[in-house]
């Protein structure tokens, strides 16, 4: 029984006798040591190994897992023992050329196959490795695929075929097999060697050609040539760039200025948002008459609009036009003209800001008992009154709608204004009857007109028997202006009473605190008692404590 050793040659593992292995490590040893001195040392040993790994691999099976003492030999004997070629050198080379020439044609042929030759390719090396299979001029074989190209059209089919099944020659072994030359140690080191000297060969000419005064005048000239060239290409295509940019500007600055125009002398509707939770739909006069003081003239607003906005938007449309058209002429007093139009317009909205942001200085609150008659049972049914005005979606003719959120505004008439919606709480009664408290809100120059303001608060309710139906809204006065007037409603429940709410109340009721933490929108369509530890629902199963944390 002999001892084996596992092995790793050229990427592939053997198991291998120890006295093969000792016979193959001492032979590949002294290759390496013969081959020290030459350019291409690592590149022979990694062929010449490549090729005794292939050769190996044909040796071993399932049935022979190890590598023996015999296919060493036979390894060796393929590839040629150092001797036979490693003692040559120039004299005894000379000496036996002659003999070297009488050397029968079958001692330095090998096998031949077909490969892709990537020394001599034109596209993919299929033409010169069949020409090299073959032995004859790859010129013959590349005007046959030339013309099949364009006359016959399936040549370039073919040749795609071609270069997907046939392997290109990769390794010194490969291409002297697709040449047909034995594959031993001696051409292989021969062919690295080639290799390396034409590659040198050409690195020396190129160097010699790139050196010579001829070429650098040439490159200095391609290089000057092809700088003129980039900058002539960037140059254009900023100009081409600068009058698209030039003409969107122009195109922008109009359609801007046409809406701008149609907004304030056609008392248009200007629609800035336009979502379910955000919309906003008005025209500048309604919005003037709606938010400035009485005494301060809406033209302020008119004409402050059109200078602060008017003004860029006509620089726009100038400087848009000066650039599409090359006009390099510099007017200083369309310059300063323009400027000091857009600082006047920039004043008179600043005034107006200032007056209107005056009027916000004060915020006072008032509270209004509403008179309610108590239900004849224990439950008290809330309930909103319909109203066409609670669609948000429809536009009314004399109507613009403002809306952030759950804050409405709807201009009424010219006299009133409707506002929405009122928020509502629900909480404990300290007696033993249903009560109803509205506390309004307003902002003024100071606390008197303040107040003045929240008392002008129109909101009222309807009852019916046990039923009490909210407005959604609550009216205004024209005069009062919009001053962040407000509504809350706060009704108070004795304990153990109940509230039903509808669906509808979902829309005014807020953060109304309760004993199962129910979000609002879980408090409609059910019913509720008024406990010591406040509101409890009493058809809500399955809802306690789900929104707990």
């Amino acid at each position: 029984m002999n001892r084996t050793i596992t092995m790793n040659l050229s990427g592939i593992i053997f198991h291998i006798e120890e006295d093969a292995y000792d016979m193959l490590n001492k032979y590949l040893s002294t290759i390496k040591g013969y081959f020290k001195d030459s350019d291409g040392r690592d590149e022979i040993m990694s062929d010449i190994e490549s090729r005794i790994a292939e050769m190996l691999q044909e040796k071993v099976s399932k049935t022979k897992q190890a590598v023996l003492m015999n296919d060493v030999e036979s390894v060796i004997a393929v590839m040629g023992k150092p001797e036979d070629f490693a003692g040559e050198s120039g004299t005894t080379e000379n000496k036996e050329s002659t003999a070297g020439e009488n050397k029968t044609y079958s001692e330095n042929k090998g096998r031949r196959r077909v490969f892709r030759d990537p020394d001599d390719k034109v596209i993919g090396g299929v033409c010169s490795g069949i020409a090299s299979y073959f032995d004859f001029d790859p010129i013959w074989l590349r005007a046959a695929f030339a013309i099949s190209f364009f006359v016959f059209g399936t040549g370039l089919l073919l040749y795609i075929i071609l270069i997907i099944i046939i392997p290109k020659a990769k390794t010194t072994a490969e291409k002297l097999e697709m040449r047909g030359e034995k594959v031993d140690v001696n051409n292989i080191g021969k062919a690295v060697n080639e290799e390396f000297e034409d590659f040198k060969k050409r690195m020396k000419n190129f160097g010699d050609e790139v050196k010579s005064s001829e070429n650098k005048e040439r490159i200095r000239t391609a290089a000057e040539k092809f700088r003129d060239f980039v900058g002539d290409v960037f140059f254009n295509m900023l100009q081409i760039a600068g009058k698209i940019f030039a003409f969107i500007f122009i195109f922008i600055g109009i359609a801007l200025m046409i809406g701008l125009m149609a907004t304030i002398f056609g008392r248009g509707t200007i629609s800035i948002f336009d979502s379910p939770m955000t919309s906003i739909h008005f025209s500048i006069y309604e919005l003037s008459s709606a938010v400035l003081p009485n005494d301060l003239p809406i033209e302020f607003v008119v004409i402050g609009l059109i200078l602060f906005i008017g003004i860029p938007l006509l620089s726009m449309i100038y400087g848009g036009i000066k650039y599409l058209f090359r006009i390099k002429q510099k007017n200083k007093i369309v310059k300063y003209t323009a400027n000091i139009l857009w600082l006047t317009g920039l004043v008179l909205l600043t005034y107006v800001g200032i007056q209107v942001g005056t009027d916000f200085s004060e915020q006072a609150t008032t509270k209004q008992i509403i008179s309610i008659s108590q239900p004849i049972g224990n439950t008290l049914y809330l309930d909103m009154k319909p109203s066409a005005e609670d669609d948000l979606d429809v536009t009314y003719m004399h109507h613009r709608k403002v809306r952030f959120g759950d804050w409405t505004m709807i201009s009424k008439d010219d006299k009133s204004f409707r506002l929405g919606y009122p928020e509502m709480n629900i909480v404990k009664s300290e007696t033993d009857s249903f009560e109803l408290v509205a506390i309004k809100s307003a902002q003024g120059f100071d606390k008197k007109d303040a107040t003045y303001r929240a008392k002008n608060i129109n909101y009222a309710i309807t009852q019916m028997d046990s039923i009490i139906l909210f407005n959604s809204y609550f009216d205004i006065e024209a005069l009062d202006k919009l001053r962040a007037q407000n509504v809350k409603i706060l009704l108070k429940v004795p304990v153990n009473k109940f509230v039903y709410l509808s669906k509808r109340m979902e829309k005014i009721i807020f953060d109304i605190d309760n004993v199962n933490d129910a979000l609002d929108s879980d408090m409609v369509n059910r019913k509720w008692i008024m406990t010591n530890r406040g509101l409890e629902c009493i058809d809500c199963e399955g809802l306690e404590n789900v929104h707990k944390h």
